[in-house]
């Protein structure tokens, strides 16, 4: 709603894991079975995500900031107003995703995919894109 504030949402370990694996299947049965990843207004500051898929996920306002999200698969992500601040991203797969008004401040996009991703008005300061 128009004038809404969004607070950011509490998710467990478990749920994160949930989350995931059906995620999983949702990609691999190319979205007959299983559930796409709806991360968006969550709060995994400081969370271990390295090589997980989340490929075509929801992460639209999510907090990731100092996250691992080293090696993961985020191509087509809706990643948009993210904050990545600070978070691992060496060798993350972010084609095609949606990083609009995302804050990646400070992250390290050591050797990531970026090819076709959106980065308009994203906030890309002292960020490492060696």
């Amino acid at each position: 709603m128009e004038g809404e504030t969004k607070t950011m949402r509490k998710i467990s370990k478990e749920e994160l894991k949930q989350i995931l694996e059906k995620h999983k299947i949702y990609i691999t049965t190319s979205g007959k079975e299983g559930e796409r990843a709806d991360l968006s207004w969550a709060n995994l500051s400081g969370a271990d995500l390295s090589g997980a898929n989340l490929k075509g996920a929801d992460l639209e306002d999510v907090n990731l900031s100092w996250a691992d999200l080293r090696e993961a698969y985020l191509e087509e992500a809706d990643l948009r107003g993210a904050d990545l601040r600070e978070a691992d991203l060496e060798e993350a797969d972010l084609r095609g995703a949606d990083l609009r008004e995302a804050d990646l401040s400070w992250a390290d996009l050591k050797e990531a995919y970026l090819r076709g991703a959106d980065l308009r008005e994203a906030d890309l300061s002292w960020a490492d894109l060696k």
